[in-house]
């Protein structure tokens, strides 16, 4: 966790359009991106530093339940769950779930041991009957600020904890690296899974797949919430039996992963 102030954001938050946000956004062009992103962040271990922060959080709850919003049908905690036994001996039941629920995803949670809730869940109004710890992974950022906000109200008033992890940064640098995305996408295709001619069409004969997800990335940097924002909140959402942190993690090797993450310091008198 950093306890210093960060300072102001240089680069403006700009609240503009991902295609994958849309209603109208095809499933075929949705998975297109979540399964590269899938892939490329599970190869390169983006959220690996997100294990001692979730450690954290499961124990402030007093379960082993984790509930995935916006997971985008798969999502790293699959891989995440294998990496909490390892260091911490915790084995959490993971449930991961979606907004717009994705056709094939329950058999594919099933194979890596955890579940796909195959009914639609809105981050912004999560089910009573959907306890454990919410995480959100490089999605609180389609979220307006007044939507994060309500979002992280919501966790403290249900007396859960939550954590949400980006990898994207609204920094100068953060923007222009996007335009390595396009090529990222060409690289690591072959290995994104199911492979289909359809797939490798939309990549390499006709460039839909590198540039949306071009779009998508450089649009996610613009509206990623920046720490210092995201402490102006926390700050407002302050309560006796619950607590805040707002910090980064830098494993050697591994891009900086923030996160915000939401505790309650005692979980005896609500579960």
């Amino acid at each position: 966790m950093n306890d210093t102030h960060p300072p102001r954001p240089i680069v403006p938050r700009l609240h503009l359009f991902e295609f994958i946000d849309q209603d109208w956004c095809p499933q075929l062009l949705r998975d297109l991106v979540t399964d590269y992103l899938h892939t490329v962040s599970t190869r390169l271990g983006l959220y690996d530093g997100a294990v001692d922060v979730l450690a954290r959080g499961l124990k402030s709850s007093g379960n082993n339940d984790l509930l995935d919003l916006c997971s985008g049908g798969r999502g790293p905690l699959p891989h995440l769950k294998r990496l909490l036994a390892k260091k911490h001996g915790v084995n959490p039941s993971v449930l991961l779930s979606d907004k717009f629920p994705h056709a094939d995803a329950a058999g594919c949670a099933r194979r890596e041991g955890v579940t796909y809730l195959e009914r639609p869940v809105d981050a912004l109004h999560v089910p009573p009957d959907l306890r454990g710890m919410r995480t959100l992974f490089n999605a609180l950022h389609h979220f307006r600020p007044e939507e994060v906000r309500r979002m992280l109200s919501d966790a403290r008033t249900q007396h859960v904890p939550i954590a949400a992890f980006e990898t994207v940064r609204r920094t100068p640098a953060g923007v222009l690296s996007m335009v390595l995305v396009p090529w990222l996408v060409l690289l690591f295709t072959p290995w994104v899974r199911p492979v289909t001619p359809l797939r490798l069409l939309l990549t390499y004969v006709i460039p839909v797949a590198p540039l949306l997800i071009f779009w998508d990335g450089l649009v996610s940097s613009l509206r990623v919430h920046h720490s210092s924002e995201l402490l102006a909140m926390t700050e407002t959402l302050t309560a006796p039996d619950y607590t805040w942190e707002v910090g980064e993690v830098a494993l050697p090797g591994k891009a900086t992963l923030s996160y915000v993450l939401g505790m309650p310091c005692s979980h005896t008198s609500r579960l």
